[in-house]
């Protein structure tokens, strides 16, 4: 998947608006994880209700041991690396590149994104301790797909409103 990512970063268009593209392209990657995340923790607890329905039984030490398998193991495993190793690290990219972009309130974007992602992160850990408060885990996703999106678009719509060049 990562290898998909960087794929996209290549293929940038080389007019010199490369720190824009890559700005446009992570913010965009940044939207289409939280979409992943979310269908991998659906597809986990689908499969995860579908195994208990069909008579089988999840409990601590089935999943306290590292070589248990049960349905749903893959989208918990992705929404739990995605979540604390590979958003960061794209958001973290961001905030890097809006550095050098240049786009007016890149950089607010990125920053704004950089502490979503760490109340997200935050809620995550928190709903395991109080798991009536896990609702705001997934509120808080949609406000992170929201700001992502927004932050490409902010981009996008610079590029079509690009200075008039004057004609002498």
């Amino acid at each position: 998947m990562l290898l998909v990512y960087w794929f996209f970063l290549w293929r940038l268009d080389c007019k010199g608006n490369d720190v824009k593209s890559t700005y446009r392209v992570l913010a965009y990657i940044i939207a289409i994880e939280v979409v992943i995340q979310a269908a991998a923790i659906a597809y986990a607890f689908f499969a995860l209700g579908k195994w208990i329905d069909d008579g089988a039984t999840l409990n601590k030490t089935l999943m306290d041991n590292p070589n248990a398998t049960y349905p749903g193991t893959t989208g918990l495993a992705i929404h739990g690396l995605n979540g604390e190793m590979l958003m960061p690290l794209l958001v973290l990219a961001l905030l890097v590149v809006s550095f050098f972009a240049k786009i007016p309130g890149g950089t607010k974007w990125a920053g704004y994104l950089l502490g979503l992602l760490v109340i997200q992160i935050g809620l995550a850990f928190a709903g395991h301790a109080a798991p009536a408060i896990s609702p705001l885990h997934g509120i808080n996703a949609l406000i992170l797909f929201s700001v992502a999106v927004m932050a490409g678009r902010r981009m996008s719509a610079q590029a079509k409103v690009a200075p008039a060049t004057p004609t002498s």
